[in-house]
């Protein structure tokens, strides 16, 4: 320890250990009347009893079953069978979305390669 002497040392943890004590006595003074407050609150706060709730509790209000009603109108009728017309007519075929999906994805994936490159 040629560079720094043992009473600088010393001073160094002093000077440090009151800090720290400092910083905890603050800390402590600003949130332990908040802490105090909050137990007194929640001692005094009605207790909840330790009842299971049943199914019965979980009525849906009659201002709220409207919603459950179906109000959408179908874009075609409902079908079991259909024929190849119908199908061509409704059909879209998902590779041409995917590959303009990861064309763009790879186009902004080139553009940021690019980018790192000085």
């Amino acid at each position: 320890m040629g560079w720094i002497s043992r009473k600088e040392l010393k001073i160094y943890f002093l000077v440090v250990s009151f800090v720290t004590v400092a910083a905890l006595l603050i800390t402590l003074a600003i949130l332990l009347p908040d802490y105090i407050r909050y137990s007194k609150v929640e001692k005094q706060s009605i207790p909840i009893p330790d009842k299971t709730i049943d199914m019965s509790r979980f009525v849906i209000p009659e201002s709220y079953k409207h919603l459950l009603e179906d109000k959408w109108i179908p874009f075609r009728p409902d079908r079991d069978k259909w024929t190849e017309e119908e199908i061509k007519k409704y059909w879209q075929d998902p590779k041409e979305a995917i590959l303009e999906y990861l064309e763009k994805e790879n186009e902004i994936l080139i553009d940021e390669l690019f980018k790192e490159i000085p």
